[in-house]
């Protein structure tokens, strides 16, 4: 299983992720839209997504690039059972967890509802969590769990990543399509560059 696998190697150093200076202002204006959008998904769908067209215009984003983001937002909400668009870029996960997409012309996925008001959760896996990749070496789109034994489906194929960013007691579980545990991860903190997804159905932070 471990040759299957292909398990990078595992470091315990923390993350840096730059950022464009172009991405930086755009989030000064996205937290506000971001509030009001989630807010009126919850109650009106169809304000929802005027919401969240106006959120894309406010960060730049031409037609043509809102609506390539929306259709890969609606791909994951139809393979998601229950899930919720609160965000441009942003969908939550019912019994715990959210999926952040990358912006058109960006390389990693970042919450715009943070970004004002707690930037540690912006961008990066932050402490407590375990955050896996649809691509390698932490870019692409980021799946965020944070709550225990709730497996998670994962709709990756190819090499992406995780990284496992909890207490050294805590293990991430990765799951084939019959739900057995194919892998457990070490303890936080740990990390996998090069992670296969493609016998990956269902990943559990704990």
């Amino acid at each position: 299983m471990m040759e299957r696998l292909h398990l990078g190697t595992m470091n315990k150093r923390l993350l840096a992720v730059p950022f464009a200076v172009a991405a930086a202002l755009a989030v000064c204006v996205a937290p506000a839209a971001t509030a009001a959008t989630a807010a009126s998904a919850a109650t009106d769908p169809g304000a929802a997504r005027a919401g969240f067209s106006a959120q894309a215009r406010s960060l730049g984003l031409d037609t043509s690039q809102a609506k390539n983001l929306q259709s890969r937002v609606d791909g994951y909400l139809a393979k998601t059972p229950g899930a919720s668009q609160v965000a441009v870029n942003k969908i939550t996960l019912n019994g715990g967890g959210e999926l952040l997409l990358t912006l058109p012309g960006e390389e990693r996925a970042r919450d715009l509802a943070a970004a004002g008001s707690s930037p540690a959760l912006s961008a990066g896996c932050p402490y407590t969590y375990v955050c896996a990749y649809s691509g390698e070496d932490f870019t692409g789109d980021e799946l965020r769990l944070f709550t225990c034994n709730y497996p998670v489906n994962i709709s990756w194929a190819g090499t992406g990543s995780w990284i496992n960013n909890q207490r050294s007691t805590l293990y991430a579980r990765f799951y084939d399509r019959n739900h057995n545990v194919g892998w457990t991860s070490p303890g936080g903190y740990s990390e996998d560059r090069h992670a296969p997804w493609g016998w990956v159905y269902w990943l559990s932070p704990c």
